[in-house]
Order: C-alpha cells, then structure tokens, then sequence
C-alpha cells in the first residue's frame, strides 16, 4: 500500500511539474511574440531588465534585498495562481538570504 501511495503521489507530482514547464514555455511565447514586444517599457519598467549579469553580480550589487522582495512577492503570486508547492517553496527561499551569515563573518574578518 505504501508504494502504490508513493507511486500515485509521484505520478501526481510530474504532472504537476509538466503542467509548470508548460505555464513557463507559454509565458515565454507571450512575452517574446510581436503583439506585446515594446509594452514591457510603457507598463513595467521596474521589470525591465538594464543590463545582463550573473546571479552573482546582482547579489553584490548593493539593492538585491528590494529585488530579492519583489522576485519573491512574484514567485508566491503565481505559486497561490498555479497551487504550487515548488513555487512556494522556492518563494520562501528567495526571501532567505542564505549568504547573509557568511558575509557578517568575512566583514568580521576584514575588520580584524
């Protein structure tokens, strides 16, 4: 019985995880067709991307707690549109910052 629940739970959640690649690969089309090319300046220009970098350099850049907010408001909305767990999850971990400790001690290190 207890395989047969794994099982039946596994196959639930591929689907659930075809079902979030799919929402992604359509979100992709939208965003990316001629029909809505150009409104990303006039409706969200906050969003707009400026400059490309690692996920490294946007850490660094100073202001990554306002992005970090914003990326994980984003994430939860579409975790509570899509009934995702993963999402949530991950929302829950963009919010962490997982470096913040680290950093205190090589600050720590530095003043030494």
């Amino acid at each position: 019985a207890t395989c047969e629940q794994k099982a039946t739970d596994f196959e639930s959640r591929q689907q659930l995880r075809a079902e979030e690649l799919e929402a992604i690969t359509k979100a992709i089309e939208i965003i990316s067709s001629s029909s809505v090319q150009g409104s990303a300046e006039k409706h969200l220009p906050s969003l707009a991307q400026q400059q490309s970098g690692s996920l490294a350099q946007l850490r660094s850049a100073g202001t990554s707690g306002a992005r970090q907010e914003r990326v994980a408001a984003f994430l939860q909305d579409r975790a509570r549109q899509l009934n995702s767990r993963v999402l949530s999850a991950l929302a829950s971990r963009a919010v962490a910052d997982p470096f913040a400790k680290v950093k205190k001690m090589i600050k720590d290190l530095i003043v030494r």
